[in-house]
C-alpha cells in the first residue's frame, strides 16, 4: 500500500509548528523575557495584550497565546487550521523586519518559485479561474469576506489588494475574458513577503487567498 499524502503532509505540518514553537520560547533579547515586545514592533504588529499576539489574517484577526502559540479567532473563538497555525508561527517566527515596500512580486520571485510554479498556480488561481469565469460581480461580492481594496483600474479587471497576514500584503489581478482570451488571473505579493516565507509558505498563502473566495 503506497502512503497516504494527506497524513504526510499533516504530519510535516505538525512538525514545522513544533520547530516554530520551540524557536520562539527561546527569545534572543534578554531584555525582553517573553521575547513578544520587542519582535511585535519588529514585525509591525501591536504590542500584546495580556500576554497574547493578535495577527490580522485574511480579514480576521488571530489570537495566539504563548507558550504553546496556540490561538483562536476572536471573532468565532474557534481555533484556526493548522496551515494558518503554521503560517502565523512562520511569521512570528521570522528574524526580519517586516515594512511593506509597496513592489509587487511574483511567486517566482521567491526561492524556489520557479520550479515551483505550475503547482502554485494549480493551487491557486487556476481552480478561481474555474470558479468565476467571466463572473466580476461574483468575484468583486466574495471579495468582501476579505475586506479586500479594489483598486482603479479597467473596466474588464478587477484588482483586489487583500491584507494577507500580519503587514504582508497580496493583489489580486482577474482579468475577465472575451472571444479571444480566456479569462486569466494573477496573485502578486507584497516585497516584504520574501523576508518572511519561502516558496512553500507563500504557496500556501496564496492558496488560502484564493480558495478562501470559492
Amino acid at each position: 500500500m503506497s502512503p497516504d499524502p494527506t497524513t504526510h503532509q499533516q504530519q510535516a505540518t505538525a512538525l514545522a509548528i513544533q520547530l516554530a514553537v520551540a524557536k520562539l520560547a527561546n527569545p534572543a533579547d534578554p531584555s525582553d523575557p517573553s521575547g513578544l515586545s520587542s519582535r511585535c514592533a519588529r514585525l509591525g504588529l501591536p504590542p500584546p495584550v495580556d500576554g497574547q499576539v493578535h495577527l490580522p489574517l485574511l480579514g480576521r484577526t488571530l489570537e495566539l497565546q504563548p507558550p504553546a502559540f496556540e490561538g483562536v479567532f476572536t471573532d468565532t473563538r474557534k481555533p484556526p487550521k493548522p496551515t494558518d497555525r503554521l503560517l502565523a508561527l512562520h511569521y512570528l517566527a521570522s528574524d526580519a523586519p517586516v515594512s511593506p515596500e509597496n513592489r509587487w512580486i511574483t511567486f517566482r520571485e521567491f526561492p524556489g518559485g520557479t520550479f515551483y510554479w505550475e503547482p502554485f498556480r494549480s493551487r491557486s488561481v487556476t481552480p478561481l479561474i474555474q470558479a468565476f469565469g467571466n463572473d466580476m460581480e461574483h468575484l468583486r461580492a466574495r471579495l468582501a469576506r476579505f475586506a479586500a481594496t479594489i483598486e482603479d483600474g479597467p473596466a474588464d479587471t478587477v484588482s483586489a489588494r487583500i491584507v494577507a497576514i500580519g503587514r504582508i500584503d497580496v493583489l489580486l489581478v482577474y482579468r475577465q475574458g472575451d472571444d479571444e482570451f480566456p479569462p486569466s488571473a494573477d496573485l502578486l505579493f507584497d516585497g516584504c513577503a520574501r523576508r518572511v516565507y519561502g516558496a512553500e509558505d507563500a504557496a500556501v498563502l496564496g492558496g488560502r487567498v484564493c480558495f478562501g473566495l470559492l
